[in-house]
């Protein structure tokens, strides 16, 4: 099923690129860059790139004030847009998800997706 999903979607960012649909999504755009700058190829399933536990640890403590800062917004969004099916995530500059609210039952699917504290998101 999942090697279904990914040929799907490989096959849509393709379609999407190649219709020039870019100028008009931010998404696209971010999937042609990846394509044509990094040579991520959307069909090739390959696990997320995360920081060590110490690396971590080590982002979280550059950004604990405005972590403490955001806690109660963070808390009321995951409130107000929350459940099952998505999360709520503060990120540092670099692109590393350093706090993060979410329903336990997607914890394993958007751990493994790289919905997680940790994980690089830069395209850099």
């Amino acid at each position: 099923m999942i090697g279904r999903q990914t040929a799907v979607h490989a096959d849509l960012v393709q379609a999407s690129i190649a219709k020039s649909d870019a100028a008009h999504s931010a998404l696209v755009a971010s999937w042609r860059r990846s394509l044509q700058l990094h040579h991520l190829d959307p069909a090739e399933r390959k696990a997320p790139r995360r920081l060590t536990e110490g690396e971590l640890r080590g982002a979280r403590q550059r950004m604990e004030r405005m972590i403490r800062a955001a806690e109660t917004s963070l808390n009321r969004l995951y409130q107000a847009v929350g459940g099952v099916g998505c999360c709520v995530m503060l990120a540092d500059r670099d692109g590393i998800p350093v706090e993060r609210r979410g329903a336990v039952a997607d914890d394993e699917t958007f751990d493994e997706w790289g919905l997680w504290t940790g994980t690089v998101w830069s395209e850099d």
